[in-house]
């Protein structure tokens, strides 16, 4: 009886520690980071061409896109044009997440045309209407808490051992989209999300409520004014990107 004790308390230590130390490895936060201050700060559109070209190797990018809705959309679309031959490239499976029907519609003007182009829409319930009350907070951040996923697991599954990065730049429910993937990464040893988040340019001297939380969940923390730096050191400036 008591060997039987001690073996269920040796697996319940030996199973802890593997879930804490993949806890340590997939949350970015917690690794050694290189200095921000890079060579190649000087060149920032082929910095971030080649970061994300490393990830395809000359494969179809798979990315999941969230388009956050009003600036934060704008923002999105802008980035997405001035990289449009690497995110938009023959091809490419796109994973667009939207919240509201015009940045459905504004994604939907951007690729019109570009029929090499596999684009699969999800709908997100925004975690947070501005100006909402306590409980109405409470149930939309519920709701979205539940779509979102389903809608990460699906995507999640169509990228497995596949060239594939997620980009976010907008809203609180970023922060719900980044801790799903995050969460299905800890519990699959063999998969990662690549989560690139983008800063806002109207972000100067402080980072938004959403970037202080991405910045614990983004493999790549980008912020477009080089201030930033002195509040998050583990940010990647290379200029303006929108």
């Amino acid at each position: 009886m008591e060997l039987s004790v001690v073996h269920w308390f040796a697996s319940g230590i030996l199973i802890i520690s593997l879930i804490l130390s993949r806890i340590l490895f997939v949350l970015p936060f917690f690794r050694l980071n290189e200095s921000h201050k890079q060579d190649e700060q000087n060149i920032p559109d082929e910095t971030i061409r080649k970061k994300i070209e490393s990830l395809t190797n000359n494969k179809p990018l798979n990315a999941f896109i969230f388009l956050g809705s009003g600036g934060h959309t704008g923002e999105m679309l802008r980035l997405l044009q001035n990289f449009n031959e690497i995110l938009l490239k023959s091809g490419a499976i796109l994973h667009i997440g939207y919240s509201d029907d015009q940045s459905y519609q504004k994604f939907q003007n951007l690729v019109k045309g570009k029929k090499d182009i596999n684009v699969q829409y999800y709908h997100f319930v925004k975690a947070r209407e501005v100006n909402a009350g306590l409980l109405q907070s409470l149930i939309s951040i519920t709701k979205t808490l539940i779509t979102s996923l389903i809608h990460i697991i699906t995507i999640k599954y169509k990228m497995i051992n596949k060239p594939h990065l997620v980009l976010l730049n907008g809203p609180g429910t970023c922060c719900i989209i980044a801790l799903w993937f995050k969460i299905i990464d800890i519990l699959l040893f063999f998969t990662s999300s690549n989560i690139i988040y983008v800063e806002s340019l109207a972000r100067i001297n402080t980072l938004s409520m959403t970037g202080k939380i991405l910045y614990l969940f983004a493999d790549q923390f980008v912020v477009q004014w080089e201030e930033l730096i002195q509040v998050a050191p583990r940010a990647k400036y290379f200029g303006i990107l929108v």
